[in-house]
């Protein structure tokens, strides 16, 4: 549940601009004067920093809920539970400069998830030119969430847009108030209860909260706890960040957004070239060389005629063709250059079987197989070479030959290229969807969720 991320509405005293957005009076107003009284019904002393714009103000001693615009300091709702189980990391009164502005912490309030109990802090700004903020925690995590008076787009629907972006569904559900201390803009009451709705686009998250009498919408975003603590500079040390807020910045999707911007240029060049390359290539046969075998011996020392390679430095591909019938041919040899000496060994097997298991055909290997040297010098060429076969049925003399050809088009250095190439993509998108998995977690509506699981 997100509900941290719904706030109330600003105060409607508050002018607004055209996107209903909290704006700043006239620069000569002035921060009322802080009123004191005692609580009736416990006695305590009670303060209120902001008369005339607080409209309840919490009892420090019995917690009850007071009218701060009663003259009589009428108490709303009384609360005699013990609270030392909630310990506000932000005092009120502290003040606290975040977003170029200067705030003070006026109120605190615990809320929950009604139905499975889940709870989340949230502290009230205020600002007598800006109005009020909020500051959200759960689980070490921090938002800062302002009300907006705009509606969003088809906001009954899994996905709503504001401002041109879109926020995909993420939770809905009910919340309560727990605990309350400090003042309020409106007169809240503890165990009251709304429906909220949550829409996502990390790092922000649209809110909508709705009760028998209005329907709220506000717009928070992830700010991180150093931010906050060297805003406010609390006491008590922040707890640490658990787990991947929903609003957190995806700083690994877009780390993964840019790897596969590089990812596609560099596979646009290496695709360029290599269909370059493959399109100039001279594809020039040099030797075609037919002898026989007997098969399921060995031979040795066998050496084709001398022949010649053109165009310097480019590949040679050595190519043989056997008559393998549920058996196996294999040939190894060197090519050798006739003026130098210098050779280029190479080793091929071609095998090819077949039956029938259960019913069903099948076959496996071929009797043509193919090596490719690179980089051979343009000469005059021989290749020596010893050959062997096996499970052959008979022994009669079979034919086998030998295609020697340049400059072939050859995609295997392309295809190990891209390989490697998209190790890199590969890693960044499994720590990203990882990291957005967790994001989601704890949504009804997670899109790495099959309907069905």
């Amino acid at each position: 549940m997100a509900g941290n991320e719904e706030q109330p509405n600003m105060q409607p005293e508050m002018p607004a601009d055209q996107k209903g957005e909290a704006v700043p009076p006239p620069a000569k107003a002035t921060k009322p004067r802080v009123k004191s009284f005692h609580c009736i019904n416990c006695g305590a002393a009670v303060t209120i920093r902001y008369p005339g714009v607080s409209l309840s103000v919490i009892c420090s001693g019995c917690h009850s809920v007071i009218d701060a615009t009663d003259e009589n300091y009428r108490i709303l709702t009384k609360y005699f539970k013990a609270t030392g189980q909630y310990q506000p990391l932000l005092e009120l009164g502290s003040r606290g400069k975040l977003r170029g502005h200067l705030w003070e912490v006026i109120g605190y309030m615990v809320r929950s998830d009604v139905s499975s109990g889940y709870p989340w802090e949230e502290y009230l700004l205020f600002n007598p030119y800006y109005g009020y903020r909020w500051l959200t925690q759960d689980k070490g995590h921090w938002n800062i969430v302002t009300t907006i008076k705009r509606k969003p787009k088809r906001y009954l629907t899994s996905e709503t847009e504001l401002d041109g972006r879109k926020f995909k569904l993420y939770n809905t559900g009910r919340a309560q108030v727990d605990y309350v201390i400090g003042e309020f803009y409106w007169r809240v009451m503890l165990n009251t209860q709304v429906t909220m709705t949550d829409y996502l686009d990390a790092p922000q998250m649209l809110s909508m909260e709705k009760d028998d009498k209005e329907v709220i919408w506000s717009l928070s975003e992830y700010i991180e706890p150093e931010e906050v603590a060297k805003a406010f500079k609390p006491q008590t040390k922040f707890p640490r960040p658990d787990g991947v807020a929903a609003t957190e910045p995806p700083k690994l999707k877009i780390r993964h957004n840019k790897i596969m911007m590089l990812f596609m240029i560099f596979w646009g060049i290496i695709t360029c070239g290599q269909i370059y390359y493959s399109g100039t290539a001279l594809n020039e046969t040099a030797l075609d060389y037919t002898n026989n075998f007997v098969p399921n011996t060995k031979q040795a020392d066998i050496t084709t005629p001398v022949f010649t390679l053109k165009k310097d430095k480019a590949n040679v591909a050595i190519s043989f063709n056997a008559p393998v019938d549920n058996s196996w041919f294999w040939a190894g040899g060197e090519l050798v250059n006739d003026d130098t000496g210098v050779s280029y060994p190479f080793e091929q097997d071609a095998e090819y079987y077949y039956g029938v298991d259960d019913g069903e055909a099948w076959s496996e290997g071929s009797g043509f197989t193919k090596t490719i040297i690179p980089a051979v010098p343009a000469g005059k060429y021989y290749v020596n070479m010893d050959i062997e076969s096996g499970s052959f049925k008979t022994t009669n003399p079979r034919a086998f030959s030998v295609t020697i050809k340049r400059n072939v088009p050859n995609w295997d250095n392309y295809v190990w290229s891209m390989i490697f190439l998209s190790i890199l993509p590969i890693i960044s998108w499994c720590m990203m969807r990882q990291t957005e998995v967790a994001r989601w977690a704890n949504s009804d509506y997670s899109p790495y969720v099959s309907s069905g699981s």
